[in-house]
């Protein structure tokens, strides 16, 4: 009978536990989560702030007590892991002023990631937010609710910060994006971004765009945020930079880290210290396309590094392919999605990649509900092989990336897009599905 200590209790971690016991029920698991909250979707946190959803526990997939009873889990709730001994194999906790340490045959490290402050100057107030946790959830639903404000700022220009725009603005607020670029993050193409942020202008939501936070000072009644472009005044504000792989524990015991301080991982998601895994949004991974390594911090991505985990520390031996970053989130009724490689990427890979833009309706002309559409794709000029795709249209056309998803991971080039045997009915798609209408245009232009 083995010993497995986990460290972190929300995807990656209560997956990897859970994977375990299951394998190996008569093992002993332990679970250490420093929080109040377990297993808790923090992709759903903008739509429990606009009040879309309206119970926080709502946002939870397994309570505690469930973790207990049902998974048979060793759950240690408050606890903080705060040292790791690779050679003694021990971890050491700390739970309100007092340490204690635990001995484990496995380890798995799934530590998250944590808000990027973004080189910010600014001192803690109830009016300046990272949106991370169910308690930042929670804190600002209950200013919102409690409070009228009249206005709020954003900065960023990523999945978060886009869905907190939509957030604040539904709920009646002036609304700022503050953001460092004159586009949204680099994953989206600039023809997408230029969607985007017209529809987002259009709606109300004030761009300021090409400034950079120096620094937010808290006032007496409001928030100053101070850029390379002026002072700018607002009741509320929320930074949402991006986030950083939570690492310093894995590092700090001899982990080898990689992007952007990552952990590193192979294949089976061990790293170089034997028995030691890490899963989720601290480590780093490969893209499926280029080989090379990447920092993607995605739902999906931690919850099957966290069985994959598991399998293998119970006796399998599963491999973690990578990822193609795929992604979508959405402004009002536009929806924005993409997934394998950008043409900056691609280029930087080696591919002769080239790009192109098809537009279409997401259904037939005639039919009631129908918008319009825009595909960009990337893909080598060499053989035609799809290497990336992003979409802009009706929030509900969108999921047309998952389409592309697959294309890429089965290595098909456009023609044999054009080929695909999509489904037709007019309340769903023109005849040509905007798909196979991308595989068309494309193979065109590169003679296939």
């Amino acid at each position: 009978m083995a010993k497995v200590i986990v460290i972190g209790g929300n995807a990656a971690g209560m997956s990897a536990a859970s994977q375990v016991k299951r394998q190996q029920p008569d093992w002993e698991v332990i679970v250490y989560e420093k929080g109040p909250y377990i297993s808790y979707g923090a992709c759903g946190i903008p739509y429990h702030v606009e009040g879309l959803v309206n119970k926080l526990s709502d946002l939870v997939t397994v309570t505690p007590e469930e973790a207990v009873s049902k998974r048979n889990l060793d759950l240690r709730m408050h606890q903080e892991v705060v040292a790791i001994d690779p050679h003694l194999k021990t971890i050491t906790y700390r739970v309100d002023n007092n340490k204690g340490q635990e001995s484990y045959d496995y380890l798995v490290i799934a530590t998250g990631a944590r808000p990027l402050k973004a080189e910010i100057d600014y001192s803690p107030s109830d009016l300046i937010y990272t949106v991370h946790t169910l308690n930042d959830s929670q804190a600002l639903r209950s200013l919102l609710d409690r409070k009228k404000l009249r206005s709020c700022a954003v900065i960023g220009g990523g999945y978060i910060a886009l869905e907190m725009l939509e957030a604040f603005h539904s709920r009646g607020l002036e609304t700022h994006m503050i953001h460092r670029r004159d586009a949204l993050s680099r994953s989206f193409e600039q023809e997408i971004s230029v969607i985007a942020l017209s529809a987002m202008a259009y709606e109300g939501i004030v761009l300021n765009l090409n400034h950079t936070v120096k620094q937010i000072e808290a006032r007496d009644r409001s928030i100053e945020v101070i850029t390379d472009q002026g002072t700018l005044l607002y009741d509320l504000v929320v930074i949402g930079a991006g986030v950083e792989p939570n690492s310093d524990l894995a590092r700090e015991c001899g982990i080898e880290t990689g992007v952007r301080g990552s952990i590193k991982v192979n294949k089976y998601l061990q790293t170089n210290i034997l028995n030691v895994y890490a899963a989720g949004d601290c480590t780093e991974t490969i893209n499926s396309v280029s080989g090379q390594p990447v920092f993607v911090p995605l739902a999906l991505k931690a919850n099957k590094e966290g069985v994959v985990a598991g399998i293998n520390i119970a006796g399998g031996q599963e491999e973690f392919p990578g990822v193609l970053g795929t992604a979508i989130t959405k402004f009002g009724n536009l929806g924005l999605a993409r997934t394998g490689l950008t043409l900056a990427e691609a280029q930087k890979s080696g591919f002769d990649a080239f790009k192109f833009k098809v537009e279409s309706n997401s259904r037939a002309h005639y039919y009631p509900g129908q918008g319009p559409m825009t595909f960009i794709l990337i893909a080598d000029r060499r053989d035609g092989r799809l290497l990336g795709a992003q979409i802009a249209g009706p929030a509900d056309s969108v999921k047309r990336i998952d389409v592309y998803a697959t294309a890429i991971t089965a290595n098909m080039n456009l023609d044999q897009i054009f080929h695909l045997d999509l489904a037709y009915a007019p309340p769903f798609s023109p005849v040509y599905d905007p798909v196979v209408l991308t595989g068309r245009v494309g193979r065109k232009m590169i003679g296939q």
